[in-house]
């Protein structure tokens, strides 16, 4: 198994070193193993974790949940990712209370993302419509046909 320095998993995950080391000092993020001159390293399932955090952060998750999610996720699964069938509740290291709240958050989050989903994707596509290589196109007022974010199509009058 491949194993990060705290550099490889900050630059494999687009943060810098400074945020790894944050966010294992806050509990986010644990090592996997730690070497006899005190290097920390970690396992490819830590790669997808601190993404996790980095994604949950982004929507607003305060660290708190974001690091009960991250205990939860540990406690289900192997260091490479794999899920672990044969956890109990006893391997789960938070409260009943602690779990309400990931669920209740949880829940928030798949709410918002279903309502949003067809709305994104629909952006996306208006977007991608309109660059191209990374130039910006200019937007010509004057087309035909143009479909707007609302995703409805606007005829030129005349």
């Amino acid at each position: 198994m491949t194993f990060y320095t705290t550099a490889e998993l900050a630059r494999e995950a687009g943060v810098t070193r400074r945020t790894v080391m944050h966010y294992a000092d806050l509990g986010l993020l644990t090592p996997d193993q730690v070497t006899a001159s005190g290097r920390s390293l970690y396992g490819p399932y830590a790669l997808r974790l601190l993404r996790d955090v980095l994604d949950l952060r982004a929507l607003g998750v305060p660290l708190d949940e974001a690091r009960d999610m991250v205990t939860l996720r540990r406690a289900t699964h192997t260091l490479d990712g794999t899920y672990r069938r044969d956890w109990t509740r006893a391997d789960i290291p938070l409260s009943d209370e602690q779990l309400r709240v990931v669920h209740a958050r949880l829940r928030l989050l798949q709410e918002a993302y279903a309502r949003q989903a067809e709305g994104l994707a629909r952006f996306d596509r208006w977007l991608t419509k309109r660059f191209t290589g990374g130039e910006v196109e200019p937007l010509d007022p004057e087309a035909l046909e143009e479909e707007t974010l609302d995703g409805e199509v606007r005829q030129e009058e005349g």
